[in-house]
């Protein structure tokens, strides 16, 4: 995206809405929107958006997989980092996420806490999801295994994802499927 400039004047709102979803690869849908009862939905979940604007509560976006741009509730969707980490994303909608048709044995997320920042989870598809507890040290390393510490999650997922250890599949057939969704 970029600022758009018109006759020599900058919008000011491109500036902040460039900063608000610069830094996420893409936004995810957490639930179907509008609701079934509604109507038939726009947005279904796991469909994978990219932020346009923000109105408030309301983000203007726009579908990767159809085009259609359309407003949702910022509480629909959840912003995604590198492919792999997901912002606030609850435990149950990390198995929902997963069991998505599409997600094969080995298909994984990190979700930070809704309820308290700076702390992670790992949940992994195998016949069902698996949980794990990313732990921190006072030093900030991560590990899930006292054994083995990371200096960032980048590299324990490139660590574990080099070894097949908790993902059934390589990285790289998994980031082909985007965001492994």
């Amino acid at each position: 995206m970029g600022n758009v400039t018109r006759q020599g004047h900058t919008n000011p709102e491109s500036n902040s809405l460039d900063s608000m979803f610069k830094d996420c690869d893409t936004l995810v849908v957490l639930a179907d929107y509008p609701c079934r009862d509604i109507s038939e939905p726009v947005f279904k979940m796991g469909d994978r958006l990219k932020g346009l604007s923000e109105d408030g509560c309301w983000w203007k976006v726009r579908s990767l997989q159809t085009g259609t741009e359309n407003y949702i509730p910022c509480n629909h969707v959840s912003k995604v980092y590198h492919g792999w980490l997901f912002e606030g994303v609850s435990r149950q909608k990390a198995e929902e996420l997963l069991l998505l048709p599409g997600n094969s044995a080995g298909s994984f997320l990190i979700r930070e806490s809704p309820r308290e920042r700076g702390l992670y989870s790992l949940s992994v598809r195998h016949r069902s999801v698996k949980h794990y507890k990313i732990f921190r040290l006072t030093n900030s390393w991560y590990y899930i295994s006292p054994r083995l510490t990371f200096q960032c999650l980048e590299d324990m997922v490139n660590h574990y994802s080099a070894l097949h250890v908790w993902l059934c599949q390589t990285r790289r057939r998994a980031q082909s499927r985007e965001l492994l969704l």
